[in-house]
């Protein structure tokens, strides 16, 4: 595939933008990789494995000649880091973000970017968010879906081309509307970060009883615990960004959980097998 872009700069360097730009660099998708972080160590990896050409630790040194400008960052803060891009954009620059919230960050990148600096969301689905550049391989986006949203300027040219760049990293490529991607994903990963917290609460709770709770603990709540201790310390702050889909999503769960309550309380067993 022709080169999309000439110069990418790739704004934090974990294992997503690690993996970003090493897979951009190994099939020549870019003539050349910046990777800006503020952490000195990320930026010290990133040229000894090979993983950029160059690196910078502040946006105006890294960003100023970029054509294509990818914000890698925790998803939390996304908007802020576009809140402080656009007097450091070339003119024409692309941006997009491997974040996944997109209805706020289309928001705010439609309010603070230039015209001429179009904006499209992506989302590369791998979970793995919290890892850093030790674990970067360009093999990460493989097989895996890609997400592209777009606001009201949408422009059709630069999501044909970051879709032609997805496409080539080896992703499967789908668009979605941004409303119902963050929907979607309060579904997939904001609830049961909810309902993990929601059951060790409840265990601990039960724990007043008894001394060894872990002696009558269940296989399933043992795993549930093993879980928990591997969501994200930024759970809270996801959860806030992603509020005003997730207030919908609980609506319903909130409804249901009632429907079983009074299926418990004033139904039959057969009441109760309809709610599974």
């Amino acid at each position: 595939m022709a080169e999309q872009f000439g110069r990418a700069a790739i704004v934090g360097l974990g294992l997503k933008g690690g993996s970003l730009a090493m897979v951009l660099r190994k099939k020549r998708l870019v003539k050349e990789v910046i990777g800006i972080d503020t952490d000195k160590t990320a930026l010290t990896k990133a040229l000894h494995r090979d993983v950029v050409d160059q690196t910078a630790s502040d946006l105006e040194q890294g960003l100023s000649q970029a054509d294509l400008v990818v914000l890698a960052v925790p998803t939390h803060t996304t908007a802020d880091v576009l809140a402080g891009i656009p007097s450091h954009l070339k003119v024409g620059a692309v941006v997009c973000d491997l974040g996944r919230i997109k209805g706020p960050v289309l928001a705010k990148a439609a309010e603070v970017l230039p015209q001429e600096n179009p904006f499209v969301g992506c989302h590369p689905v791998v979970f793995e968010e919290e890892k850093d550049i030790d674990e970067a391989y360009p093999a990460l986006f493989r097989d895996r879906p890609c997400i592209l949203t777009s606001g009201d300027r949408r422009d059709e040219d630069t999501v044909r081309r970051l879709r032609e760049v997805w496409e080539a990293v080896g992703s499967k490529v789908e668009e979605m509307d941004p409303e119902v991607h963050d929907r979607l994903f309060a579904v997939l990963e904001d609830l049961p970060v909810i309902f993990l917290k929601l059951v060790c609460k409840a265990a601990g709770q039960v724990s007043g009883y008894v001394d060894e709770i872990d002696e009558y603990s269940s296989k399933e709540l043992k795993e549930i615990t093993k879980l928990v201790s591997k969501v994200s310390p930024n759970a809270a702050e996801m959860l806030w960004a992603n509020r005003k889909p997730l207030v919908h999503v609980l609506a319903y769960y909130r409804l249901k959980l009632k429907e079983l309550s009074e299926a418990l309380q004033e139904g039959s067993l057969q009441d109760l097998k309809a709610l599974f």
